[in-house]
């Protein structure tokens, strides 16, 4: 970032857009151009975009609760990718035009940002919370994910026998206590550093996500060529180019978290948790080779 930027952004105090700045299409292309950091930068800021779609997934694991999942899955996503065009990224369009991409930083909301410098009394707490109610709804849901992945591995016989227990209620509560220790955890992680907490933590989760997206690809591959003349399949566009496209770019932004200080922990991280998991499966979990006896 150019000292100039960095020196407006310490005299607006986090509170109005800088004296030098205007509102409207000129930010995007003031303050370095359109692409200031080439497209290196639009790289490593991909990694962080896919940030923002992660458990987006959760659409198809939740199917299998649907009563008619083959209708249920088509219109969640196409629900799903308008509010994400609408919401998302038309927002971010109207923001990047109220202030400029150098006062978006990771000490405060950009969306808290854009409502200051609106000048609108109480705004910015309005948009507090509201931002709080976002975060405390996508902890919610990554605590559903969790707790119906850990649910079914236990009935697929993955991982312990008590996490596919429920109560009487038809709760997997031991699934869900295992779950919220990442929560627990993410508080002492913020207790501990406060300032780095956010970017560790995203770091941490990041390969868990990009690594599933991946596997996904590749899963989605074998099966499509398996049940390509099944009947009332889905159909797919663009398949097989698309999947191992995908696959390909999810294995290419993992690797390029080694060569990015904000995400040099992911496969720190994730590569030795990877590993425990593996080795867990092949000598616990793996499924006894069975030979028939045509193969004897």
């Amino acid at each position: 970032m150019p000292s100039g930027s960095r020196s407006s952004i310490r005299s607006c105090s986090g509170v109005r857009a800088s004296s030098d700045s205007t509102v409207g299409f000129r930010n995007y292309t003031a303050y370095g151009g359109f692409l200031p950091r080439d497209i290196g930068g639009v790289w490593i800021a991909v990694i962080i975009a896919v940030f923002s779609y992660f458990s987006i997934e959760m659409i198809a694991v939740a199917a299998g609760e649907a009563a008619r999942p083959e209708v249920a899955i088509r219109s969640a996503f196409r629900s799903t990718v308008v509010r994400l065009v609408l919401f998302y990224l038309l927002t971010l369009a109207l923001m990047l035009a109220v202030i400029p991409w150098t006062q978006a930083g990771s000490t405060q909301s950009p969306f808290v940002l854009v409502m200051q410098a609106s000048r609108l009394p109480a705004a910015g707490g309005a948009m507090n919370f509201v931002v709080l109610v976002a975060a405390l709804s996508a902890m919610n849901s990554q605590l559903y994910i969790t707790t119906r992945m850990m649910f079914s591995l236990s009935r697929a016989g993955h991982a312990p026998r008590s996490l596919g227990s429920l109560n009487r209620r038809g709760v997997p509560l031991n699934a869900l206590l295992v779950s919220t220790f990442g929560i627990a955890l993410a508080t002492v992680i913020t207790i501990l550093s406060p300032a780095g907490a956010f970017l560790t933590m995203l770091g941490i989760s990041a390969f868990g996500a990009m690594f599933t997206w991946m596997m996904i690809f590749v899963t989605h591959f074998f099966y499509r060529r398996a049940s390509a003349k099944a009947p009332g399949s889905f159909r797919m566009w663009g398949f097989p180019a698309t999947t191992l496209l995908g696959a390909a770019l999810m294995a290419a932004l993992l690797v390029t978290t080694a060569f990015t200080d904000a995400f040099r922990t992911t496969l720190v991280f994730g590569l030795p948790f990877l590993a425990v998991l593996t080795l867990l499966y092949y000598f616990h979990y793996r499924p006894p080779v069975r030979h028939s006896p045509a193969t004897i």
